[in-house]
């Protein structure tokens, strides 16, 4: 805990509407300094391999790779905690890199003026003597927790991508394989250690005295603590069926006819069934393709889950689907998500009409190549995933979470649009055009009351009104317990990057 004049100090100091541009770097170099005298071997600086490694490697996307004043990499949870101290000492800004999987520029990176907290050390993995929890480090990836569990035939509900870090994903709620049984990967949390802005480090459950914390940690982002622990509800789930099937341009009505069918009934029928259909566009090459990972939480396949997708109905061009462990397919699949290329992500969401997915597959398609065929190596893809009843219906059981969809209007479509291309010079060009793309896509589903509202935090763009999707009076509780657990702002303004709760 922080000593009364200090605080008091601090409430004078945050008061302030901006630090004078002179002490800018000032307090990032005393703060780089003391984590160097402190933790030597943890902290690096520019021109050292670590650096070098911390702030390029673990990145998705080449748009996000930074250049903070230092870069500290914590074992434990104290370490944070000196860490977070020395932050609101020094007044120092700075980021918190999970997986490094969210493309946003300055969501999980920092320039010169700010230090880097990185979680690459912090990569527990440990099953509870009953196997009920596995507690998760958050500089494991989803690949590494279904790894680890895999001998024990069980995983939990996590990500779809292995190189996906588990933090991000937990933190604004997590679509999952599993969710139509499950529910978001947040709903799965049993208990979340983090460090508080004054450096306590507690742990939160839906029952304990920091249960209005866990209940905001399920969705509502880092506005309130830095989480050093998951402890994550397992599943039992040795082999699955899972894979990918691909279909091509002739085949777009049947396969757009399959994801409505999907969406409205098959996964409402079958919660053991998921599946990921995305919509790839290539338009240099006037060339889109159409693709479906398919999912089935069982050792007995269903002959009718994937009927709209399979041989008689569509017959694919290529399919991957078989019995296999879950850690083995997100092995098999991270090399379709390479490192080091620049990426942009949107989010939206609809009513499960059939009207809607046409609408939207073509104003997506005809944006892009309009806008965007003289981009050089430009992908895009949009990408509609189905939230039905029974995934909406699991989080009252365990501690609810802030998102607060409408089950009532379910099934819903939550869908991602992403863009890839490599010429930095595009950068802008490409942000403008996602941006006019999902206005229009939005606007044409509104015109015939399709649009759902929701925003999904994982898949969203820089700026997108995530928490202004979410109910009032879920936002207005979430703001009071920011103020409780943060009242000076330090996972707020000193800590910039991501969606803050206050600002919303």
């Amino acid at each position: 805990m922080l000593h009364p004049t200090i605080i008091a100090a601090l409430l004078f100091g945050m008061g302030c509407a901006t630090r004078a541009s002179a002490n800018v770097s000032a307090g990032e170099k005393v703060a780089c300094s003391t984590l160097k005298i402190r933790y030597a071997q943890n902290t690096f600086l520019s021109g050292t391999a670590g650096y070098a490694y911390e702030t390029q490697t673990p990145y998705w996307s080449a748009t996000v790779y930074s250049s903070p004043a230092c870069v500290f990499v914590p074992q434990d949870a104290q370490q944070v905690s000196f860490a977070v101290t020395t932050f609101t000492l020094t007044l120092s800004k700075f980021a918190v890199r999970g997986g490094g999987h969210m493309p946003i520029p300055g969501y999980n990176g920092i320039d010169r003026s700010g230090v880097l907290l990185s979680s690459s050390n912090l990569t527990t993995l440990s099953l509870s003597g009953d196997k009920s929890t596995v507690s998760v480090g958050p500089g494991n990836r989803w690949r590494d927790v279904y790894a680890y569990l895999k001998s024990s035939g069980l995983v939990a509900v996590g990500g779809r991508v292995g190189h996906v870090g588990v933090p991000g994903l937990l933190l604004g709620g997590g679509i999952s394989f599993y969710s139509s049984q499950y529910g978001f990967a947040s709903d799965n949390v049993a208990k979340y250690q983090c460090v508080l802005s004054t450096g306590l480090i507690v742990e939160a459950t839906a029952t304990n005295a920091y249960s209005d914390l866990f209940w905001a940690l399920r969705g509502g982002g880092n506005s309130f603590c830095i989480v050093t622990r998951f402890d994550l509800r397992t599943v039992s789930s040795s082999n699955v069926w899972v894979g990918m099937a691909q279909y091509d341009q002739t085949q777009a009505k049947g396969y757009l006819d399959g994801v409505y069918n999907f969406g409205r009934y098959g996964a409402p029928a079958d919660p053991k069934a998921g599946i990921i259909p995305t919509i790839l566009t290539f338009p240099a090459a006037n060339l889109t393709v159409y693709a479906a990972a398919k999912f089935y939480n069982s050792v007995t396949n269903s002959p009718s889950a994937f009927e709209n997708f399979t041989a008689s109905k569509l017959p694919p061009v290529a399919d991957s689907y078989a019995l296999q462990s879950i850690s083995d397919y997100v092995a098999s699949t991270d090399p379709l998500q390479p490192l080091g290329l620049r990426q942009e992500f949107r989010t939206l969401s609809s009513l499960v009409n059939r009207e809607a997915v046409q609408l939207t597959h073509d104003t997506f398609i005809a944006g892009v190549s309009s806008k965007l065929s003289s981009v050089a190596n430009l992908q895009a893809s949009i990408t509609f995933q189905p939230v039905t009843k029974d995934f909406l219906s699991h989080n009252s059981k365990t501690g609810g979470n802030p998102q607060g969809i409408d089950i009532s209007r379910a099934p819903f479509f939550l869908m991602v649009e992403n863009w890839t291309w490599t010429d930095p010079n595009d950068d802008a060009r490409v942000r403008a055009a996602a941006d006019a793309i999902t206005a229009d896509i939005n606007r044409v589903l509104a015109a015939k009351s399709f649009d759902a509202q929701y925003l999904y935090m994982n898949d969203a763009g820089g700026g997108q009104p995530v928490f202004q999707s979410y109910p009032a009076d879920n936002l207005k509780r979430l703001k009071t317990i920011r103020t409780k657990y943060d009242p000076l702002r330090i996972y707020t303004n000193l800590l910039p990057g991501g969606w803050k709760v206050a600002n919303a």
